[in-house]
């Protein structure tokens, strides 16, 4: 049975996760990967983690509370006074004020678990990459991949699959519970590899094809499109290291011809998964209607997404002006319709109005104009197309409803405003959190 892989590749990451937080490790970094670490062991056995525990609370919802209280208490609070996060303060406020307006306080309460969870490991990614550098923080976090990946390749080598929830496809998923979680586990893999620097680590753009390989074979679509961007960029500063600099504006017109032959190439064969992506982005405008309008077969477009899309939008805008502006609040589509978005926007949309989908956007745009501001050019284009590739996977689900996806989104804010000053507190100096690697 496979449950027994699961335990044997379970007790041998603890042990690698033992030896690499009690050598040299400073109290951040081993916070980092023993909360990260956590979350996938806890997640590789969901048919006894998933279970309501205490109070309606699973083993996985409870260890997220506790993971998000100890990150809080164990960050100093001057890092919580940075000018990078105030968009994302206000963000926040927005969701406090829509479950507040609306009486949905255990949304409310869901929502802010999972947001201090994902403040408390981007704090402590900053903290790390203070102390030790960003390249020393990525090698060491690539442990707590070791149980997800490992998995996965025995369940390719047992025959261990899973039938997708939207056309039965196969996904080889190592023993997890759905293909939309674990692609975003494969996904923050990737983009550990993809943001260390060449040569630092040996083997590094053979884990990062891996990588990618077994993010398709995980057979989920939207995460295979959302990494693209990241894996063009690597292949490319992979590859024009190497060329001389008189070549190099050769080299670029052949990457861009290469670039667009590969996506010719891999929407061919794999035109099952992706022809309802294509079909979607050339009916948009035949699209965009009140959900009683749709057809059945156009009801089964991009896996039933563009219908959800329109029942959430065609529900928010018949609602009253108040919520217009702030929303139906966190959470509420629990209860109202038979399935999440799939949609990070539409959902935002819905659930914080005008203001709170406006203020995450802002908050997103600033982030992505920071991450080009760092001055390691190779090392700021690659975490900016990385951020790019998550802001198109939002487009088709929602990874800031997952703890995977916080945790993948926790790393590129975490190196994006690792760069910047820390505001003074009571002492007389204010540490500059920039690493050798991204002078």
């Amino acid at each position: 049975m496979f449950i027994l892989v699961k335990i044997v590749f379970a007790l041998l990451s603890a042990f690698l996760v033992y030896r690499a937080v009690s050598g040299r490790c400073n109290k951040y970094l081993a916070f980092v990967i023993i909360a990260i670490w956590l979350r996938f062991f806890l997640s590789a056995f969901h048919q006894i983690t998933y279970t309501p525990l205490v109070a309606g609370f699973s083993i996985n919802a409870l260890s997220s509370i506790g993971i998000a209280g100890c990150g809080l208490l164990l960050l100093p609070r001057t890092l919580w006074s940075l000018r990078s996060l105030a968009l994302l303060y206000a963000f926040f406020v927005s969701i406090i004020i829509s479950g507040m307006l609306n009486g949905n306080l255990l949304g409310l309460v869901n929502v802010l678990v999972k947001w201090c969870f994902f403040l408390s490991l981007a704090g402590a990614l900053l903290m790390s990459i203070r102390k030790v550098g960003k390249d020393e923080v990525l090698r060491k976090m690539l442990v707590a991949f070791f149980l997800p990946v490992s998995l996965q390749i025995m369940s390719i080598l047992l025959g261990e699959a899973k039938a997708t929830e939207a056309d039965g496809s196969t996904s080889y998923i190592g023993g997890y519970n759905h293909e939309a979680a674990f692609s975003m586990i494969m996904a923050s893999f990737i983009l550990v590899v993809g943001l260390l620097a060449p040569g630092y680590i040996r083997f590094r753009s053979l884990l990062f094809v891996t990588g990618c390989v077994l993010l398709v074979l995980a057979n989920y679509r939207t995460s295979v499109l959302a990494i693209l961007p990241m894996a063009i960029i690597f292949a490319y500063s992979t590859l024009e290291a190497r060329v001389t600099p008189r070549y190099k504006p050769v080299f670029l017109i052949a990457s861009a011809f290469a670039t667009a032959l590969l996506f010719l190439l891999m929407s061919y064969t794999m035109q099952d998964r992706f022809a309802d992506v294509f079909v979607f982005l050339t009916s948009l405008d035949d699209l965009i209607k009140a959900p009683v309008y749709y057809t059945e077969a156009e009801k089964d477009i991009f896996s039933a997404r563009v219908y959800i899309w329109s029942q959430y939008i065609f529900a928010f805008s018949e609602g009253p002006w108040v919520n217009l502006i702030v929303g139906w609040g966190p959470e509420s589509w629990s209860g109202r319709f038979p399935k999440y978005a799939h949609n990070t926007y539409v959902s935002f949309l819905f659930e914080y109005g005008f203001l709170g989908l406006g203020l995450f956007l802002l908050a997103v745009s600033r982030f992505l104009w920071q991450s080009l501001r760092i001055i390691n050019r190779r090392f700021a284009l690659m975490l900016f197309a990385s951020m790019v590739g998550f802001l198109i996977m939002c487009f088709a689900t929602m990874p800031l409803w997952n703890i995977e996806g916080l945790i993948l989104y926790a790393i590129l804010v975490g190196h994006t405003i690792a760069p910047v000053r820390l505001l003074h507190d009571n002492s007389h100096h204010a540490p500059e959190f920039i690493s050798k690697q991204v002078r």
